[in-house]
C-alpha cells in the first residue's frame, strides 16, 4: 500500500515519497541477520575477515534500501527552488520557473503516482513525488491531493505567468483534406513485413513435405504463425485516424475503410501519455485518446500515436486541440 509522507511549514513543502522502501529494508535487515546467525555458526573454517567482508556485503543492500527511503523532494519558496536529497547528500535541484506540471502517471498494470515535469521537456523524464497507489480511495492518497497538492500550486504556480497556447496552422502530424485531418503514420513497413509474413504461411502450404519430421502441433505453429501475425500487421497498415471537423468527429478506419468507428469531440475525456518499458528499458511513449462510450456508460482508449523520443509530444498534442477548438 502506497504511504507518503510530508512536512507541510509555511513557506517550505517536504515530501517523502519513499519512505515505503524503510519497513522493507528493515524486514530484509532482520531476515539476513537472522541468515547471518545460522550461516556464522556453520562457516568456521573461513577466514575472519572473508566472513565479515561477506556478511557486510550482505547487510549493505537493506541499509542502502532504508538510505534509499529517505530521500526526500523539498519545494522552498524562499529561495523558489526544488531540492531533492537522498537522506543528507543533495542530488540536485530545479527553479520553480522551469517547473511545467505535477501530474497523475499511470504505471501500467499497478495503479499511479504523482510526478513532476520540467518545461524542457514536459513528457520525458521526470521526478517521482509521491508513493505508488492502487486505489483512488487510498485515504493517504486523498490526503496527498488535499492538503499536498495545493501547497505546491501555492508554492510553484501561484504566481507563475499564464502563457495562453498559441493555435496551430501549419500542421506537422495531421495532413488537412477540405476540413478533415488524416493523422500522418508511416505504415509502408508494416505492410511490407505483413505481406512476406503471409507469403511465407503460403509458401508453406504449397510444399506440404517441408515439415514432414515435424509433429501436428509443430506443423500447425510454424504454418499459421506467421499469417497470423501478418495479418495483425496489415491491419494496422490499413488502418488509420481522421479528425473530421465538421462532423466533430474523430474516425478510425480501418481494413481500407471497410470498417468505420466514430466518437464524437465532445466525448473526448483527455489525451493519456503512456510511457513503455520492456525489461526495466524505456521502449516508447504512446499517446491516447480516452474517449466515453455513453451508450455503454464506459470509456475506451483510442491509440493515436508512438513516440521513440518525448519532445514532440506536446507539439502533437497541440495540434490535435487545435482541431478540436480547445486553444
Amino acid at each position: 500500500m502506497g504511504k507518503t509522507k510530508w512536512i507541510i511549514e509555511s513557506g517550505t513543502l517536504t515530501i517523502y515519497p519513499k519512505r515505503n522502501l524503510r519497513i522493507v529494508g528493515l524486514i530484509f535487515f532482520v531476515v539476513i541477520a537472522a541468515i547471518i546467525f545460522f550461516l556464522s555458526r556453520s562457516w568456521q573454517d573461513y577466514s575472519s575477515g572473508f566472513t565479515i567482508g561477506y556478511y557486510g556485503f550482505l547487510l549493505l543492500m537493506p541499509l542502502l534500501l532504508i538510505f534509499i527511503a529517505e530521500t526526500k523532494v523539498i519545494f522552498d519558496g524562499n529561495s523558489r527552488k526544488l531540492y531533492k536529497k537522498i537522506g543528507f547528500l543533495p542530488t540536485g535541484s530545479i527553479p520553480f520557473d522551469d517547473i511545467a506540471s505535477i501530474q497523475a502517471y499511470e504505471i501500467l498494470g499497478s495503479g499511479y503516482n504523482y510526478r513532476l515535469f520540467k518545461k524542457s521537456n514536459r513528457h520525458g523524464k521526470d521526478l517521482i513525488i509521491s508513493s505508488g497507489y492502487s486505489k483512488a480511495t487510498n485515504a493517504n492518497l486523498i490526503q496527498f491531493q488535499q492538503e499536498v497538492l495545493p501547497k505546491i500550486d501555492e508554492l510553484v504556480f501561484a504566481n507563475a505567468p499564464v502563457i495562453p497556447k498559441q493555435i496551430i496552422y501549419d500542421f506537422q502530424f495531421f495532413k488537412e483534406e477540405g476540413g478533415v485531418y488524416l493523422l500522418r503514420d508511416n505504415k509502408i513497413g508494416s505492410l511490407i513485413i505483413g505481406l512476406i509474413l503471409i507469403g511465407v504461411t503460403v509458401a508453406i502450404l504449397f510444399n506440404p513435405d517441408f515439415l514432414t519430421n515435424e509433429g501436428a502441433f509443430q506443423k500447425i505453429l510454424i504454418t499459421y504463425f506467421p499469417a497470423v501475425i501478418g495479418l495483425a500487421l496489415l491491419f494496422a497498415a490499413t488502418s488509420n485516424i481522421r479528425f473530421d471537423k465538421s462532423q466533430r468527429k474523430i474516425i478510425r478506419s480501418t481494413f481500407a475503410g471497410r470498417i468505420l468507428k466514430e466518437y464524437p469531440f465532445d466525448d473526448l475525456i483527455r489525451f493519456q501519455i503512456i510511457r513503455k518499458t520492456t525489461n526495466l528499458i524505456y521502449s516508447g511513449t504512446e499517446v491516447r485518446a480516452e474517449i466515453l462510450l455513453p451508450a455503454k456508460n464506459k470509456t475506451t482508449t483510442l491509440i493515436l500515436k508512438s513516440f521513440i523520443g518525448t519532445k514532440k509530444i506536446e507539439r502533437f498534442l497541440d495540434e490535435a486541440n487545435t482541431i478540436l477548438g480547445r486553444i
